[in-house]
């Protein structure tokens, strides 16, 4: 499994609470996902406030309302592989441990931004009008992000089509 850290000193990852998603209820935790994609929104500090990502079938995207705040915290960070003893799936991508996790490598990424694209993550870089409406429309948002200019097609890499269909998670 991998964990994603903006430190990229440790050896031990401890449970936290603070990292725990709205409405969960286990307490402190490590989280980790079978996901490289998928961790590496996880570089950048952020709350849903501001910032969030899913998944569309195997297809992942992350949207930011606050350009400039994202790069402000955006100093890059690691990716810790982390062996799957003591942790129990919460949803598809995501698996908690209430035990300290020892860590069995890592990979550095100077910007989480570039961590995301490099591994075909949809980045969108949004107003928070537009965020919001993401949040609360009844695609999960696909059919605004399919209309937007995605940071990877700006930038000519990794551009991949959202698609909505029948059993398409948001993790928004």
């Amino acid at each position: 499994l991998y964990h994603a850290s903006p430190q990229c000193d440790l050896k031990i990852i401890e449970p936290r609470k603070n990292t725990a998603p709205e409405g969960f209820k286990k307490g402190p935790v490590v989280f980790a996902t079978d996901s490289f994609p998928f961790v590496t929104q996880f570089l950048v500090p952020h709350d849903d406030s501001w910032a969030n990502g899913g998944a569309f079938g195997s297809t992942y995207f992350f949207v930011i309302s606050d350009g400039k705040r994202f790069k402000k915290v955006d100093k890059g960070g690691c990716v810790y592989l982390v062996l799957s003893d003591n942790f129990t799936n919460y949803n598809k991508r995501e698996w908690f441990s209430r035990k300290s996790v020892k860590t069995a490598g890592k990979v550095h990424f100077s910007s989480g931004l570039d961590a995301m694209i490099i591994t075909k993550v949809q980045v969108y870089f949004v107003k928070l009008q537009v965020y919001e409406e993401i949040q609360n429309s009844k695609d999960h948002g696909v059919s605004i992000l399919n209309n937007l200019k995605s940071e990877n097609e700006k930038r000519g890499l990794k551009v991949k089509k959202l698609e909505f269909f029948r059993g398409s998670k948001k993790l928004m």
